[in-house]
């Protein structure tokens, strides 16, 4: 009997190294599935971020842009006011040389 008791003290102490390297292995493969996943997302994340710095200079530019422009456009509209304004004294004389031209048809009855 003391030959089956040892006999069982070895088998389990087999049994549990074995059961260790399986767990080894499936903690192993665990991490490396996972190192390959975080490396993905930080390849993700890096490229990401790298637009959303480019995306960040662009609007810093038109920003920084934005009061030339500005200066443009207020100089575009006062040349578009000052347009306006001859183009309405134009009007204006244009409507009186009608007004003027068509007077002797008023004698004539038409």
């Amino acid at each position: 009997m003391d030959y089956v008791v040892d006999n069982a003290v070895g088998l389990s102490a087999i049994l549990l190294g074995v059961l260790v390297l399986v767990g080894l292995a499936v903690a192993a493969l665990a991490g490396w599935r996972l190192w390959r996943v975080v490396r993905a997302a930080q390849k993700r994340v890096t490229a990401a971020a790298a637009e959303l710095a480019a995306e960040g200079e662009r609007l810093s530019a038109a920003a920084a842009a934005l009061p030339e422009r500005q200066a443009e456009l207020q100089a575009a509209i006062a040349s578009v006011q000052r347009r306006a304004a001859v183009l309405g004294v134009i009007a204006t004389h244009a409507s009186e040389a009608l007004a003027v031209l068509k007077a002797p048809l008023r004698y004539l009855g038409r």
